[in-house]
């Protein structure tokens, strides 16, 4: 992609080629990019993208009926046991959320 977003977002030094075309595709697309960290968050905002965090995906499964809260604390879970970084203070937020869902 040559837009002005793609050009400018593949010179920032803290940026992947997958958060680039995340956020170029989002753009693109007037979508929502789902995005974890805070480079990525930051060029985002500056660009005026909308992001996510992956545990929005879960909590979004949950309230809209395709995964019970069980299944979603089990997938929170077994993203973390599979790498995924979340911190405890956060982690805590989510799960309290899964709760708060009838």
């Amino acid at each position: 992609d040559d837009s002005p977003v793609a050009t400018r977002l593949a010179r920032h030094p803290g940026l992947s080629d997958a958060d680039v075309a995340v956020l170029t595709c989002a753009d693109a697309r007037d979508a929502v990019a789902v995005m974890d960290e805070s480079a990525g968050r930051s060029a985002a905002e500056v660009e005026g993208v909308e992001t996510r965090g992956t545990a929005y995906l879960v909590l979004a499964a949950v309230k809209g009926g395709q995964l019970s809260k069980a299944e979603g604390r089990d997938a929170i879970d077994a993203m973390i046991d599979h790498g995924w970084y979340v911190a405890p203070d956060v982690y805590t937020r989510v799960v309290g959320k899964l709760e708060s869902f009838e």
